[in-house]
Formats: structure tokens, C-alpha cells, sequence
């Protein structure tokens, strides 16, 4: 329930395994094997990170759970299974490894779907280019919604600035899909591979030499790999005790409160009570307003609202019971 008459001053959760991350880096240098190992050491007991893999380096990786994605068939398969309540008993998150490969993979879709030979053959105006950079935000919002955090493994390229001739590591990604990870994630990091001792290194703090990182809790600017846990679980205890807890404070799980079929039932009561006392007209403004009209200009009748549109069906079921309310017909 929404209270805003008691709510309490934030704290900072230790538990670490809520706070969305992206590893970047040269391919090869062992992101998703420190991934794994940095995941698993956080998972609750008896849980694991589930990684859905874009590409098959993972196989030389003990230990790890996962899983192959070759369509977008398959990727539909393993988020329907992600449904299933049991699946939250087994896994702690789920990785995309690696979001390269996811955006090559959306794009390969889209051309194969409609059976063009490049990208922008799909639809006029960058239609196809549209299409594709919509499946990165879908897939970690509907994954997100089940309760799942998703984090992110990328590559990076070395570019060397023409006037300053400074070099930088920074994402192959694209923009629009590094920002929109960006925007979620609270750690974004750079590893690297020590040649001599042959360690692990991790660094999150900005520079010019590293533009795309981020770091919400202030990390030593390099951190061994195999220390990231205590060094990031410390940062947060000197906050202050009084600052801290070890509660999930974060959880995107969507939970309904009521079910598709009770919100249908209250919104027909109300539209109903509406019609019935005269204030039709009223009841129609609000579902032109929320769901349109169609091609002859008749407004959309909320019987063809799905179970995926339960939020519309809320918003729709609150302004029709504000209606009544205003009225006096309860």
C-alpha cells in the first residue's frame, strides 16, 4: 500500500545481491568466469546465478548454470519458465552474457522475421532499428517484474582520441542500449588480467580513460576480483551502523494485488453504476482517454483488455471508481 504519512529514512542494504551490475572488458579476459564467482559468493544459500548465454564461451567455465540462447523462441521459453514460482527458489539473478551478442542476436530477429537482408530494409523511417532496440528494455523489464535482478557482462574496444591522443576503454555498445542499462545498473566495471601474477583486477571508477563506468558506493579505484565482496560489504558498513541494514530493500517483483479477472469485475461494477444513473458520457471520456478509439472513431471498449494490460486495467478501474465516488452512487 501507498502511505506516505509513514515512511521511514533509507537504509542501506548489505545485501549486495540486489544492487544491479555490468562487467565490461577485452573479450578474454575472464568477465563471465568472475561473474560467476562473484554471484555465487553473494546468492543466498542454496541458489545460484542463472546466465543466459549469447555465445559459447562459457563452456570451459565449472560449476556454472547456463543456458544457450539461439531464438528468440527459446528466449521466450526460458522467461515462461521463469514464471514458475520453484524458479525463484533456485536461481539468485540472471545474467545476460553477453549483451553484445544479445544486441546482434535482436538485430539477426528482426532481419530474419521479415526476410530483408539488413537492418534498415525493415519498415521506413528506422522502423527496423526501433524494433530491435526495444527488446533489450522488454526482456530485462519482464525479467525484473518476475522479482529476478539482471546484470549485464559487455566487451569493450580501446579508442584513441585524435587531438589528445588519449586512449580510452569504453562499451561496443550501442548508446541507446549502454544508457539504458546505465540508468539501472549501480555498479559498471572494468576488469583486467594482470599478465605477470595473472590476478583479476576490477576498477568502477570513472576516468578519462574509463568514461562509461559508475560507482554508487565510492570502491577503491582497483579491487582483486576475488576481494570485491568484503572491499564492496565494507564500504557499506562505514556508512554507520544507524545507516545500514542487512534487509533486500529493492524488489522489482511486480505483486498484484488483486487478479486480472477481480480488477475486470470492479471496473464493469463501476462502469454499470455509471450508466445506469446517467453519467455514461463520463465513464466514455475516460475510456477514450486510456485505451483510444478504433479506425471508424469509436472508442475501445475495455472488453478487449488482456491479461497483460492488468496496470491499464487498473488505471482505468481507479478513475471509474473516483466516478462513483464523486457522484455519490456507492
Amino acid at each position: 500500500m501507498i502511505d506516505i504519512f509513514n515512511l521511514q529514512p533509507n537504509k542501506v542494504s548489505t545485501n549486495l545481491n540486489q544492487y544491479t551490475m555490468m562487467m565490461t572488458g577485452d573479450s578474454g579476459v575472464g568477465k563471465t568466469t568472475e561473474m560467476f564467482n562473484f554471484l555465487t559468493s553473494i546468492a543466498p544459500e542454496g541458489k545460484v546465478p542463472l546466465f543466459l548465454e549469447f555465445e559459447d564461451r562459457f563452456a570451459n567455465i565449472p560449476g556454472i548454470v547456463a543456458i544457450k540462447i539461439n531464438t528468440m523462441q527459446e528466449l521466450k521459453k526460458v522467461f515462461n519458465q521463469l514464471r514458475i514460482p520453484k524458479a525463484k527458489d533456485i536461481y539468485s539473478c540472471v545474467v545476460i552474457d553477453t549483451i553484445d551478442k544479445f544486441e546482434e542476436f535482436c538485430k539477426q530477429y528482426e532481419v530474419d522475421k521479415t526476410g530483408v537482408q539488413i537492418l534498415k530494409d525493415v519498415g521506413p523511417y528506422g522502423e527496423g532499428e526501433e524494433r530491435y532496440k526495444s527488446h533489450l528494455p522488454a526482456v530485462i523489464g519482464n525479467i525484473q517484474r518476475l522479482g529476478f535482478i539482471v546484470h549485464g557482462i559487455s566487451q569493450t574496444n580501446t579508442k584513441k582520441d585524435f587531438d589528445t591522443k588519449i586512449k580510452s576503454e569504453e562499451t561496443k555498445l550501442k548508446t541507446s542500449t549502454f544508457n539504458y542499462f546505465r540508468e539501472a545498473a549501480y555498479m559498471i566495471g572494468y576488469m583486467w588480467k594482470d599478465e605477470k601474477t595473472g590476478d583479476r583486477y576490477v576498477t568502477f571508477k570513472r576516468t578519462i580513460n574509463y568514461p562509461h563506468l559508475k560507482d554508487c558506493f565510492n570502491l577503491p579505484d582497483k579491487i582483486k576480483t576475488t576481494e570485491l565482496k568484503e572491499v564492496w560489504e565494507k564500504a557499506i558498513e562505514d556508512m554507520g551502523e544507524a545507516n545500514i541494514t542487512n534487509d533486500v530493500t529493492i524488489d522489482k517483483e511486480v505483486k498484484q494485488e488483486h487478479t486480472f479477472d477481480e480488477v475486470m469485475e470492479q471496473l464493469k461494477t463501476f462502469g454499470s453504476l455509471l450508466f445506469d444513473n446517467g453519467y455514461g458520457e463520463d465513464a466514455m471520456i475516460i475510456l477514450k482517454k486510456n485505451l483510444g478509439t478504433d479506425a471508424d472513431g469509436n472508442v475501445i471498449s475495455y472488453d478487449t483488455l488482456t491479461e497483460a494490460q492488468i496496470e491499464a486495467a487498473k488505471v482505468i478501474e481507479l478513475e471509474l471508481e473516483e466516478l462513483v465516488d464523486k457522484y455519490n452512487l456507492k
